[in-house]
């Protein structure tokens, strides 16, 4: 075959003469046919048309690579090009090159959207009704033909939101006779192939089609005629024809042309009731195959939905039905409606690792229904059908372009949203009335035409019964916008008492902490000034008072404090803060037990030492705990103190009921990311990105760790030992389930604003996407503080959730310690109580305004700028495991984001120096003990790069010794060879510790004790200790271990050793960079 085969290697199944495969395949089954093809032949075949080849993939890492639209885009042959009869350059069969493409597609992704989405709901709910009406009517033994009822469902619903025409499907024994003339046309479409005088046998239906599209161009034109004739028709109407007809296309300035209009209607029309009326009738086939399945879908449209068939479904509750929608989404899985798409080279082109050939303009097809059974992703029994395969943690771990029942990029299905949202509704709304009964115990039949449906499919439905109904976890709130009320200002008169709030905060909790405590004091009549430490130093005021909100950093003040605790610690006069009055709250994290509040405890004192007075003892927030709570319970007791010191009556008091921060409104444009820009982070391009663990072989690793390489702009420097500050984005995944749960899409474009007399972090003002909002601006994954569920309870109803929500937040020791084994402990977050509690009814903006905004993540830089200044380098552990909450995977924001990063892309980033003298000394020849399991590698390798630099220059270097530790040194020794080697020229020795290899589990702290005789004369010479890593568990092994060797040599005692190790560390000969232990 080989030597006949002018596309080798691509194989080909046997042709004929002449006509090639075109006679072959099995013309009323093509796509079942070219999908046992694809069993018999692999992932790409081809086929020969009379002369013009069709390559045919379906295996997903071929798919994936033909999923580049640089490299690739749709092409619109065959049956498709043939229904340019009825849809013209509509969007589904125009070219992308076609100037109405672009501009029908940017007018028509409004009309699309979800806020669209929520206006059409009502009249999806009406057509909905119809339906369900229609079967309730039915005497017993009455058969429901589901193709048929589906497609006049789905007909009816596209006419009503598209263009405010109603078929009236249910009304008659027979369909419209717009949609006989559509079917008709369609069928002769697909019974066109292009044979030789094929024209002389189908000249009747020839003729019949050009009439029938006549007829139906005629009606359709008509409608929009009508439409325009009314003045007010065009601006009260909100359907999809409206949105057409007034319409401007941004980058042009133009508008569609009626004739075009007319396109895109009959496109709809075809579009949507083909697809989805085939999609809910595969649904329904499935739920009968498979009862327990069946039994799930039940319980949630009963819980979701209620018992009462009267009341209508809200738009919220159907985005609620997250396990029908796992349904459907399998449904597309196996059977999807639109089983291939094509696409064409745009150059000639080579996949497959180079192994194959594509020539400029090559026919490929996308076959769907392979590519969805591709075991490699889907299992070793891809025919199963199985709604876990979409479950939120099934779909994180999927490779993207896996499913692609949509097609794919700029050309996929602009009508996703409102397909899904419509199947859901429908499926819901059957579930919720109906038992369904399968009387002829029906098997899948499958029939072809522009798509695929279900034929000779017919149900029995019976009422159900209210024993059969579950629990119903009562209404869930519509997501809408704050109340569009006249706002009164907010800030309340009174005495204008001066009050300065400061914060010194890296990762954001102070500062959330300050900006929240200043909106409460100018609420209650404060004037309030708000800024960071730094911005005050030798400007504090004696007037009023000062809130100081303040984190440590491995003992050293975060870097907007750096300079105000550099000034306390000046020699300054006695009384030089005389006059000032101030409060202290410390944030910190208790597993760095040496440094824990060291920082704020300084400010404390040393503003005490020079003269202010503490109008309230300092308090200490523990982020190792319930650091919220810790500082709710403090502030009110230091407020009340402090209101009586400047001599007011007034109570600080804020509940949920008060105007809320934020209000929403859908709009249509971008806002600058704030995060990226006050942070100074700048766009660095990546340009490596490599696992490090070794995942073949007999001790294959399970876990993610990757060494990234990025460039960076010619005005950034760095030094080894500092960090990369990262700003991530959250997982697509969580994203995308966070806005569903409010009734959004990430797509869905609003603009913020805020509140009078407010302080909003978050871009107000600006047009944003629900999902850039949720990806780029908020922490999604924080454990929920008390407060925050306090304010959820407040927006529950239901007389089931609310207590239990409430028995989280009281004061008494029984809640207290509820909420720290059932939230603290489980590190549940505000999302996951929504998901375990959906009866509550928290509103959008109320979300937004719990959220603490994202903040960057820190990355010892794993390189040294002597190898190269413009690029640097980090090693990233990648956080994935069951979570603690015990609902799916957890995944670590910033590990991932970065992990998923390819060479070329783009990251926000910049480099932050040090603290605490973590960095090599001038002199090389200072010996060094660099201590850094895992990850804490990452500094060392930089150092040990760095002492090779300053070794070829001529550098007498002083002795080294690395500890590191790891499993074990067949899976995750990192950088071993590269070690090895440095090791062997000299630059440092070498100490490994397993934990998982052969014999005793060993540690870094036990090699360390095991080499005291090597260690302890470093260090009587001057030598400094670097440790990086867990700062919980290892650090405070390794400084044991420390001082068991400072003991042993030295004939001390326990005390004398505190005291060497602290004085070791006041002295930066103890260094440590390390982050807490999980």
């Amino acid at each position: 075959m080989s030597s006949k085969n002018r596309l080798d290697p691509i194989p080909q199944p046997p042709t004929k003469p002449v006509v090639g495969n075109m006679l072959s395949l099995d013309a009323a089954a093509p796509v079942q046919h070219l999908t046992r093809l694809a069993k018999e032949l692999g992932p790409i075949f081809w086929l020969d048309m009379m002369g013009s080849p069709i390559v045919v993939v379906s295996g997903h890492d071929l798919v994936d690579e033909l999923s580049d639209e640089k490299r690739f885009d749709k092409t619109v042959r065959g049956a498709l090009r043939r229904v340019r009869a009825v849809g013209g350059d509509g969007l589904f069969t125009a070219d992308t090159r076609e100037p109405n493409w672009s501009k029908a597609h940017n007018i028509l992704l409004q009309p699309f959207g979800n806020r669209a989405m929520q206006s059409y709901h009502p009249s999806m709910v009406d057509i909905a009704e119809q339906l369900v009406q229609k079967w309730e009517r039915l005497n017993a033994d009455d058969e429901i033909d589901v193709v048929h009822d589906m497609t006049a469902l789905t007909l009816d619903t596209i006419g009503l939101c598209g263009f405010e025409y109603r078929f009236n499907s249910f009304y008659r024994r027979d369909y419209h006779p717009f949609v006989e003339s559509l079917v008709r046309s369609l069928e002769t479409i697909m019974m066109t192939r292009g044979l030789p005088f094929e024209q002389l046998w189908m000249q009747k239906r020839r003729k019949t089609l050009a009439q029938d599209v006549a007829f139906m161009n005629k009606m359709v034109d008509e409608i929009i005629a009508e439409r325009r004739k009314s003045a007010e028709g065009i601006d009260d109407k909100k359907d999809m024809l409206a949105a057409m007809m007034t319409g401007v296309d941004r980058s042009t300035g133009e508008q569609l042309d009626d004739v075009n209009i007319r396109y895109q209607i009959n496109t709809f029309l075809i579009a949507g009731h083909e697809t989805t009326s085939g999609l809910l009738s595969y649904t329904l086939y499935a739920l009968l195959k498979h009862p327990e399945i069946l039994k799930k879908a039940y319980d949630e449209v009963d819980r979701v939905f209620g018992p009462d068939v009267n009341a209508k479904p809200t738009y919220q509750q159907v985005t609620q039905l997250t396990y029908i929608t796992q349904i459907l989404k399998e449904s597309l899985r196996l059977w999807p409606p639109a089983p291939a798409y094509g696409i064409s080279p745009l150059n000639d082109e080579t996949i497959g690792g180079g192994k194959y050939k594509l020539r400029k303009g090559t026919f490929v097809t996308i076959l769907v229904t392979a590519l969805h059974r591709d075991p490699s992703v889907w299992g070793p029994n891809p025919d199963a059908f199985d709604p876990e395969n979409f479950s939120r943690e099934a779909e994180a771990k999927r490779p993207i372009n896996a499913w692609k029942p949509f097609g794919n990029g700029q050309r996929a299905c602009i009508g996703r949203g409102f397909a899904m949202h419509e199947a859901a509704l429908a499926l819901g709304m059957i579930l919720q009335r109906f038992k369904l009964i399968d009387h002829q115990r029906y098997q899948m039949h499958l029939k072809e035409t522009l798509t695929i449906k279900p034929e000779g499919f017919k149900i029995k439905v019976r009422p159900r019964a209210d024993r059969e109904r579950g629990a119903y976890g009562g209404p869930v709130a519509a997501a809408s916008s704050a109340p569009k009320a006249q706002r009164q200002p907010t800030t309340r008169p009174g005495h204008n008492t001066p009050m300065l709030v400061l914060y010194g905060s890296n990762l954001g909790t102070a500062e959330e902490l300050a900006t929240r405590m200043a909106d409460l004091a100018e609420i209650n009549g404060f004037a309030v000034h708000l800024g960071p430490l730094d911005d005050y130093v030798g400007k504090l005021p004696q007037e009023g008072g000062v809130l100081i909100i303040c984190a440590s950093y491995n003992g050293a003040p975060p870097d907007n404090a750096t300079q105000f605790v550099k000034w306390l610690g000046e020699d300054l006069p006695k009384d030089v803060f005389a006059g000032v009055r101030y409060a202290v709250f410390g944030c910190g994290n208790s597993d760095w037990a040496a440094t824990y509040q060291s920082v704020p405890r300084f400010i404390d004192e040393q503003l005490s030492k020079h003269g202010a007075r503490a109008v309230y003892p300092r308090g200490e927030g523990d982020a190792r705990s319930d650091l919220d709570g810790q500082f709710q319970k403090w502030f009110p007791a230091a407020a009340q103190v402090a209101t009586k010191e400047f001599g007011i009556d007034w109570n600080f008091t804020r509940t949920a009921e008060d105007d809320p921060l934020y209000a929403i409104e859908p709009v249509a444009v971008t806002a600058v990311n704030t995060i990226v820009a006050q942070g100074g982070a700048v766009a660095m391009k990546v340009l490596v990105n490599d696992e490090l663990q070794n995942k073949s072989g007999a001790n294959a690793s399970e876990r993610s760790t990757r060494h990234i390489e990025v460039q960076l702009p010619a005005n950034l420097s760095y030094r080894v030992g500092d960090h990369l500050s990262v700003v991530p984005r959250n997982d697509p995944t969580l994203v995308d389930s966070v806005a569903r749960r409010f009734g959004f899409l990430p797509a869905d474009q609003i603009r913020l604003q805020v509140a009078e007399g407010r302080r909003a972090q978050l871009p107000v003002g600006a047009a944003v996407s629900v999902g850039r909002l949720l990806s780029e601006f908020v922490e999604l994954q924080q454990v929920a503080t008390r407060k925050q569920i306090q304010i959820m309870a407040e927006h529950t109803r239901c007389p089931v959730t609310k207590p239990k929500l409430l028995a989280f937040v009281g004061e008494e020791a029984e809640p207290l310690e509820r909420y720290r084994s059932e939230i603290l402990a489980k590190r549940k977050s505000v999302f996951d109580l929504l998901l375990e509690y959906p009866a509550c009814e928290l509103p959008f903006h109320v979300y937004l305004e719990m959220l603490s905004l994202l903040a960057p993540r820190y990355y010892s830089i794993s390189s040294s700028p002597s190898v190269d200044p413009a690029r640097c380098s980090v090693t990233v552990g990648v956080v994935e495991g069951p979570a603690a909450s015990g609902r799916g995977t957890y995944k670590g924001i910033c590990s991932n984001y970065l992990a998923n990063r390819r060479e070329g892309d783009t990251i926000y980033a910049t480099v932050r120096e040090t603290k605490a003298g973590f960095c090599l000394p001038d002199d090389p020849s200072v010996p060094v003990i660099m201590i850094g399991p895992g990850t804490g590698l990452a500094p060392f390798r930089g150092f040990l790069q760095e002492r090779a630099a300053r070794k070829a220059k001529g550098a007498a270097l002083g002795p080294a010794m690395l500890f590191f530790g790891c499993r074990h040194p067949d899976q995750d020794f990192l950088y071993a060879e590269e070690l090895k080697a440095l090791a062997a020229s000299g630059i440092t020795e070498l100490f490994t510790a397993f934990s998982r290899a052969d014999g005793p589990k060993t540690y870094v702290q036990h090699v360390i004790a095991a080499q005291k005789d090597k260690v302890w004369p470093l260090i009587e010479r001057g030598a400094i200790i670097y440790v990086c890593g867990d700062g919980g568990k290892m650090e405070p092994d390794v400084k044991a271990a420390l001082v068991a060797i400072h003991r042993d040599k030295s004939g001390s005692d326990a005390a004398a050793g505190a005291r060497w190790i602290e004085e070791m560390g006041a002295n930066n000969r103890y260094v440590l960079d390390v982050w807490a232990g999980g």
